[in-house]
Order: C-alpha cells, then structure tokens, then sequence
C-alpha cells in the first residue's frame, strides 16, 4: 500500500472513530438534557392544571396524546385525561418516577395539591418516555446528518493534502525514474526538513559511487598498460631465447650437456599465450559493464558488423583451412557497438577454434516472430547437453584445464557472451546445428528498439556471402 493511501485511509478512519465517540457523547448529553427540559415541562404542566379547576370524571383535550394526568382524591381517581388509565398510574408519593402503562413506558410527576378542605389532593402527570429519545435522536441526527454528507468532500480535501505534502517525495521519485544508469549527478530538489536527510545520503551514495566507477575505470587502464606490456616483452625475450638456442651447439653426452630441441619452450610459450588470452577476456568483461553499455547504445546494422567481424578474425580462420558463410538479412539492431562486437568475436572464435581443420562454419542473421536472430554454426564436436548450463559460468571449460583440444582457454569466452546478451535484454541458447551437426549458439534480440527499427527492413532483399577458407 503506498503511503498516499494508508495516509488517506488512517486519518479518514481516526476523523469517523472520532465522529462516532463524539456522537455517542452528544446523545448522552442531549438525553441528560432532555430528559431535565421534559421534567420541567411536567413539573409546569402540573402546576397549571392545579391552578385550574377541572370537572370530575373524563376530560378530553387535544394534547392528551403527548400528557396524561389524574386528579387523585383518597386515592381514588376522580379526574383523568383521556389516555390516562382509571387505576392509579403509580403510588403517591412526591417526585419523579418511571412506570409501565397503555404499553409504554412513562415519565410520571406526582403533587400534592394544597387545599383548604381537609381532603386530600394528588395530581399525577405523565408523559411518554419515547418523546424525550425522539427528540435525542433528532438533535444527533441533526448534528451528525451534515459531517456523513460532507465526508466525501473531507476525503477528498485530505487526499489533496497528503498529495501535497508527499510532493517532495514524488518528485524525488521522478528524479530518480529519470535518472539513467549512467548519471549520477547530485540530486537538486526543494524538500522539507523531513525528506533533505534522505537527499543528502543518496547524493553521498551517488558520489561514492562516481568515485568506485572511476577507480574501475583506472584500475582497467591501469591493468591493460601494466599486464600487457610485460606480457609483450615476456615473449620477445623468448622469442629471442629461442633464436638463440638454435645457435648453441649441442655438446655431448659425456660433457653432460642437453641439447637445444629439448629445452621446454613449447610448454613456455603455450603458458604465455594463455596468460594473454585470460588479460585480454578479463579486461573485455571489465569493459561490458551495463553503464557504459546504455551510455553508447546505438543503431547497429547487424549484417555489416559479422562482415567486419569476420575480416577480422579471417586469417586465423584461413590458417586453419575453414570455409566460413554468412546468410544475412538487412537487420538492424539497437545496442553497443563494441559490445556487439566482442560477442560476435567470441562466437566466430569459438565455433573457428574447436572445430577440426577444414572445416565449415555458417554464421546466420535474420527477422524471427521472436525478434532479431543471430545464429552461429561450426562442424565441431558441439557441447554434450549437460554442459549446455555450465559453459556460461566464468573459467568453466569442458573437460577443465586438461581440454582435448588442445586450444588455449580460460573458460571466459561464453561467460562474456553471456553477460553481453543479458544487458542487451536479449536470449541465448545452444543446441545441435542441423546443418553442420556441430554446436548451434542462436542469440535472439527481442527488445521493442529492434522490432521498431526492423519494421521498415523487412521488405528489403536479403544479402548472402560465402567466404572459401584456404585450402
């Protein structure tokens, strides 16, 4: 429930608790004061007809529906009003008294009448008791009637309110709707003494943040100056190690010497190239990081991208005597283009690099139901269906370090992929190539800038491209 609400709906429930508790008060105030007017009323009412003298018998009178009286002599009823009983209506004593007569319930005034004769006189008024809880509901119904009425209109005045005094706390909702992944200014809003400490700690978080953003920034710079160039040298020097060992002559056994050929600079040369490959995928995942993604997100044509992709990574492809192909349609879609790159890369060097020489390799772009589909497709061995989950996971390689393929790893190619899809809001899934028998990685783009950018696309003719690998 958002606080709007539960602000609204607790004070419009306190105001009625409160209605309700004043006018269960008011109707014991206005019975406690009925009921002395109405006492009044008899005691007058018993005053004025002692002043009168009424002839004996039954007296008829206009108001005898709302008063009843008898004239009571040796307690026997000489005069009565018409609704009055012919028994005596209660016993005579002075004062007030509730009794039961005619099926109702009476509020009765006995009197004394002072007489020179040497009989005595008793006057008895009544009066229906249902006349004084009449008039008690009349006056709350009165007071209440018009707070009922208004109760909508009171309803609304509170919602305006509250409305207004959350205004600052909607308008740092908006400001921080607006905010986009990549912006973390300080926030600059007119608040109330409530809500400025909430500021001022989301604009620290946000500075915080800038600062730990920077320091990453640094930190890959940093990392690609200080692990590459060692690296570099690293292989010169055993470059030029290898030069050099060509040269030594190899001595014989009886000196104790061993020969150059088996000096382990395979084995060294292979764990740099490792080395590199890992610095060079670690600071790709450190570069896909979702706020520069959104910050650089562009159009992208999706078939001229897996054309340079391909130019590019074509001499390793041609070493290894492939035949490559690529199916496209004229497919655009929205996302970074570097990002787009590095998951096309991956996935050519993957399906180049675990399929036996000479083989084929089918790269796919077209406009699904779904979306926007990339398909890549290799001759290889594939990935058992068991692994098709864990080969995402970062450093996971099939078969671990110890890979029969021989082919330098570090288990990060898919994993970026991966991450890179999942930032675009896209889905990736692997299966059986049906047309290669190898591994089939299908990637589809399915957010609403890519159908609106294809849109105008689709009656356009497709492009195909074959590419013959050296043999």
């Amino acid at each position: 429930m958002s606080i709007r609400r539960y602000l609204v709906l607790m004070l419009l429930s306190i105001i009625t608790l409160i209605i309700f508790v004043s006018a269960i008060q008011g109707y014991k105030a206005s019975m406690s004061k009925a009921a002395s007017l109405f006492d009044d009323e008899l005691v007058s009412l018993a005053q004025v007809i002692s002043a009168i003298t009424l002839p004996k018998g039954v007296v008829k009178h206009k108001v005898t529906s709302n008063f009843a009286y008898q004239v009571v002599m040796d307690e026997q009823v000489i005069t009565r009003s018409e609704n009055a009983p012919q028994r005596l209506i209660n016993k005579l004593n002075n004062g007030f008294k509730d009794v039961n007569f005619l099926g109702k319930r009476w509020r009765t005034y006995s009197e004394k009448i002072s007489d020179n004769s040497t009989a005595n006189y008793w006057l008895i008024v009544a009066q229906p008791l249902k006349q004084r809880f009449d008039l008690a509901e009349d006056i709350i119904l009165s007071a209440v009637t018009p707070i009922i009425l208004v109760m909508p209109l009171l309803a609304l005045i509170i919602s305006l309110a509250v409305r207004q005094g959350l205004k600052p706390l909607t308008l740092l909702t908006r400001a921080l709707k607006n905010k986009k992944a990549n912006d973390l200014s300080q926030l600059s809003i007119n608040s109330n003494n409530e809500l400025a400490p909430v500021i001022a700690t989301l604009n620290e978080l946000f500075l915080r943040l800038s600062s730990a953003f920077e320091r990453e920034k640094q930190f890959a710079s940093d990392a690609a100056h200080e692990l590459r160039t060692p690296l570099s040298v690293l292989k010169i020097n055993l470059h030029n190690l290898q030069q050099s060992s060509n040269d030594v002559i190899t001595a014989t056994s009886e000196q104790g010497l061993i020969s150059a050929q088996a000096l382990p600079f395979e084995q060294l040369e292979h764990s740099v190239e490792r080395m590199a490959h890992v610095v060079d995928q670690i600071l790709t995942l450190n570069r896909t990081n979702p706020e520069q993604i959104l910050a650089e997100s562009e159009a992208l044509n999706l078939q001229v991208l897996s054309q340079e992709c391909i130019q590019e990574l074509y001499p390793y492809i041609a070493s290894r005597g492939h035949d490559i192909e690529l199916n496209s349609e004229a497919t655009t879609i929205f996302g970074n283009r570097f990002a787009i790159a590095i998951l096309l890369k991956n996935l050519l060097a993957n399906a180049a690099k675990y399929s036996p020489d000479h083989g084929k390799i089918l790269v796919s772009c077209k406009q699904g139901e779904q979306g926007i589909i990339l398909r890549v497709e290799d001759s290889g061995p594939g990935i058992a269906p068991a692994e098709y989950t864990r080969v995402f996971d970062r450093f996971y390689r099939v078969g671990g370090d110890s890979h029969n393929s021989k082919i330098i790893g570090c288990g990060l190619g898919l994993s970026i992929v991966k991450h890179i899809v999942q930032l675009h809001q896209a889905t990736i899934s692997l299966s059986v190539s049906e047309a290669l028998a190898g591994l089939c990685v299908e990637v589809i783009f399915q957010n609403e800038e890519n159908s609106r950018y294809n849109k105008a696309l689709r009656s356009q003719p497709s492009a195909s491209n074959s590419v013959g690998g050296a043999k």
